[in-house]
């Protein structure tokens, strides 16, 4: 608390409106101010005889300075609306505006007369200041005469409102700090799952190699049917980390879809680099093709976009020993703009029908407390589905078990010209 600031737990263009409204109803300047006095926000309605007289010399300023400080002490040690009399002889209010029991700013107002200017120490005065006597009293003049009652008055409605104020900050402050909690303990579990991925998907990694070694020696059925149930076990085990590292980083930051230009060919190039490296030391293509009518600049939520096409292609990397994984980009014209169709194709392991059912099941009805097929899980889609949901796409899934598989995801965008 004691690090933030009036303005950042207030929205201005709602004070603004509200300020407004007290300087016309009241016909009285009104303003916001922090602790020391220092506005933070354009005062409204007020005067020529304060703005552009008094203010416009170097006494006028510190002295109008020093009478604001003066209302900020005076309402803060009072804790209520304090009505005091200016160096100009004017009449200003200010009332406290207090969050969670921290003093924070003033909402002052004033700017008036109880009785007619004094002319010759309306005179005196701008001798002082260096101000055009005539000029100095014309502007006086201007200034409304008000009686004391109906000063007070205004200065009763100024504290309401001042009170309205601390309200709305005091309401933001919890949120903030609520969100802020949140955060940190987002933050702590995506450390914690961090960690344990770190620890445990080495040695898990290690263990699905040497399960796959022993497998291809001649061993009994009953030993190589328990080997193979290890090797699922650890696959299962691998792409849950990854999905509640995926899962944790979506939920960390903004739910809602963030759209932006992007440019599609640096998103391949991207892809290109990375899927190239990662199967130097495999007998495995990688190889990105694009349709000739996809444009390059699109308008979409490119975050989400990569994180599913990096999920389908760990997955295929993951169940392809040799041959070619595809990534294929197409479009179809739409009346809201283009559908865009990533397509992944692997000569992997494949899928039985069953499993095919399951997972195409999964893309079809996703929502929330979904119970999710452990072979679902072995093949690590489980949070591909939520992303693809985001971003209101689609997935097809094809497969054929020993020869390979295809996803093709359909999702809207629009070009980033349109």
């Amino acid at each position: 608390m004691s690090n933030m600031h009036l303005s950042e737990l207030l929205d201005m263009e709602s004070v603004k409106v509200i300020q407004d409204g007290f300087a016309k109803l009241t016909g009285m300047a009104a303003g916001l101010s922090d602790e020391n006095g220092v506005p933070i926000i354009e005062a409204s309605n007020c005067r020529r005889f304060c703005t552009e007289l008094t203010r416009s010399t170097r006494t006028g300023e510190n002295r109008c300075a020093n009478c604001d400080r003066m209302g900020a002490k005076r309402t803060m040690r009072s804790g209520k609306a304090e009505i005091y009399l200016c160096h100009a002889g004017l009449y200003d209010f200010a009332a406290p505006i207090i969050v969670d029991g921290r003093f924070m700013g003033v909402f002052a107002g004033g700017q008036v007369l109880m009785d007619e200017p004094d002319e010759e120490k309306i005179r005196m005065m701008a001798k002082e200041l260096d101000i055009d006597p005539d000029a100095y009293l014309e502007a006086a003049h201007e200034i409304p005469v008000l009686g004391r009652e109906r000063i007070e008055d205004a200065a009763k409605f100024l504290h309401v409102i001042a009170d309205m104020f601390s309200t709305m900050a005091y309401n933001n402050y919890t949120t903030l700090t609520k969100s802020r909690e949140l955060e940190n303990v987002s933050r702590m579990k995506l450390e914690f799952l961090s960690t344990i991925n770190y620890n445990i998907h080495k040695p898990l990694q290690e263990m699905l190699f040497l399960a796959n070694s022993i497998n291809r020696m001649e061993l009994p059925d009953a030993v190589a049917e328990k080997l193979r149930k290890l090797e699922k076990m650890n696959q299962t085990v691998i792409n849950t980390l990854a999905d509640a590292m995926s899962y944790s980083e979506m939920t960390r930051t903004d739910s809602d879809i963030v759209e932006t230009e992007y440019d599609l060919w640096k998103l391949c190039e991207g892809l290109q680099i990375t899927y190239t490296g990662r199967l130097m030391e495999r007998p495995v293509e990688f190889v990105i093709s694009v349709d000739e009518d996809v444009p390059s600049d699109l308008f979409g939520d490119v975050t989400r976009i990569r994180q599913i096409l990096v999920n389908l292609l760990n997955n295929a990397v993951q169940y392809t020993r040799q041959g070619t994984i595809m990534l294929h980009i197409s479009q179809k014209k739409t009346t809201y703009g283009l559908m865009l169709y990533f397509e992944i194709a692997d000569t992997g392991i494949g899928m039985s029908e069953e499993q095919v059912k399951d997972i195409q099941d999964m893309f079809d009805s996703v929502h929330d407390n979904q119970v999710i097929d452990e072979d679902v899980l072995a093949f690590g889609l489980g949070m591909t589905s939520q992303l693809v949901n985001a971003v209101y796409g689609s997935v097809k899934v094809q497969s054929t078990l020993g020869e390979g598989s295809v996803f093709t995801v359909a999702i809207p965008q629009m070009k980033a010209d349109e």
